[in-house]
């Protein structure tokens, strides 16, 4: 089963915490069961984006590493 994604937001280069700013834009942009993915870089953006989601009551789906080494990260918003 593949999940629906309805918007995405690429963070590539963004640092901490604009890339954590720029997730809340594209959350509150959707409607609530919607899925944002959104592309991390490695180290401190994956490790703080997703928790802080989990923590204002999103729920993330997926976190998976591509092969440039940045992240895919699906949180549904909640």
């Amino acid at each position: 089963m593949t999940t629906e994604i309805d918007a995405v937001k690429n963070c590539r280069g963004v640092g901490c915490p604009m890339n954590l700013v720029y997730a809340k834009v594209e959350l509150a942009r959707l409607e609530p069961g919607q899925v944002l993915e959104i592309i991390l870089d490695d180290g401190a953006p994956v490790n703080n984006v997703p928790k802080s989601a989990e923590k204002e009551g999103h729920t993330v789906l997926e976190q998976k590493k591509l092969e440039d080494g940045t992240w895919s990260v699906l949180i549904r918003k909640g």
